[in-house]
């Protein structure tokens, strides 16, 4: 579990399949959504969250137990039921047929997780255990949230702005990444938190100049 590689892998317009219609199910779905992801359901009954979300055009629903079938075309499956052996069979089809699965009850079955996610913005932070213990990645996410702020978030929106700026106008790599950990540093934060933009604007077109500067 340890090797597990973190990607941030954009869901938008992906198929996604959550078997179980549970409040864990719900949870996932929820999730899955946010990414918009398109999410089908597959279970003999839905809660009564996910029955209004299908009302709604949310959720695809389909009215059944798990088949392999409901597999085909699908990028993601969530293994949700409340049994652990139709969650462990469901995820041994997934991997037979290449599609990510993660299965609630059986994490030695999953070839991805959900982690624990803190969104600011354009600045996304994971935590995960690799399935250990959720309870701890949603605890250690909640701590990192009380020394984040709306702050963090706009200055991630400054540094993706001036960002192509930098590229074109300072060519040695060396430089440019030089330039890019200043700009992203403590001593530069503090400046952009306290200044006028005007005057953070200049700052930053004297910097592009010096480290342009030291190419020639």
């Amino acid at each position: 579990m340890e090797s597990f590689c973190p990607l941030h892998i954009d869901l938008e317009g992906r198929e996604g399949l959550v078997i179980g219609g549970g409040s864990v199910a719900e949870r996932k779905v929820k999730t899955m959504l946010a990414y918009r992801t398109r999410v089908s359901v597959v279970s003999p009954s839905l809660n009564p969250v996910l029955g209004q979300m299908h009302k709604q055009g949310d959720i695809e629903y389909l009215a059944d137990i798990y088949r392999p079938v409901y597999l085909k075309n699908k990028f993601m499956v969530i293994c949700a039921t409340n049994s652990k052996e139709v969650n462990r069979q469901a995820a041994e089809d997934c991997k037979e047929r290449g599609i990510l699965v993660n299965s609630v009850s059986e994490p030695d079955m999953c070839n991805f997780f959900l982690p624990a996610l803190l969104k600011k913005g354009p600045l996304t932070i994971s935590v995960s255990t690799a399935g250990k213990s959720p309870a701890l990645a949603r605890r250690l996410r909640d701590q990192l949230n009380n020394s984040l702020g709306i702050e963090h978030a706009e200055f991630a929106r400054f540094l993706g702005e001036i960002r192509p700026l930098v590229m074109e106008k300072v060519e040695d790599k060396a430089h440019r990444r030089a330039l890019f950990e200043k700009l992203a540093g403590e001593e530069f934060f503090s400046e952009f938190m306290k200044l006028p933009r005007a005057v953070i604007d200049r700052k930053v077109a004297e910097l592009i100049e010096a480290y342009s500067r030291e190419e020639s």
